[in-house]
């Protein structure tokens, strides 16, 4: 006659042994293409693609400054300036940063630094812009 395991399932005597899986036999964690931190463009890529991307949105955004400038010097060449700066820190980063993780992440965050730059001197000039 079998004795019979504990309800619990944890096999403590009366039941064959159980395996026990320590966390190092596990097998590494595949990335899900659905999570955003594990898109490609964070985990694999070189950077050229978001230096290529953060030139065209430099260009569009320093376009508008330039543009904005007429109307808003105060808000404009401070704006341009800025996208400037951060597009070149973006080229810097591309160069000198190893971890490709981290280098990715930056460049991701420096691209959108340059659209929130853009949005809010325009939204500033828009608001302090006097109607008329």
């Amino acid at each position: 006659m079998r004795r019979r395991s504990c309800p619990s399932g944890c096999g403590h005597g009366q039941g064959p042994p159980r395996t026990v899986r320590l966390v190092s036999d596990e097998q590494p964690r595949r990335p899900d293409p659905t999570r955003v931190g594990d898109q490609p463009a964070l985990r694999t890529a070189s950077g050229s693609n978001w230096l290529l991307w953060g030139a065209v949105t430099a260009v569009i955004v320093a376009a508008v400054m330039v543009l904005m400038a007429i109307r808003a010097p105060a808000i404009g060449w401070p704006a341009l300036v800025l996208v400037a700066l951060l597009f070149v820190t973006m080229v810097v980063v591309r160069a000198a940063v190893r971890p490709k993780r981290a280098r990715l992440v930056t460049l991701a965050v420096l691209d959108l630094g340059i659209v929130v730059v853009g949005l809010v001197a325009t939204l500033a000039v828009l608001y302090w812009s006097p109607v008329g």
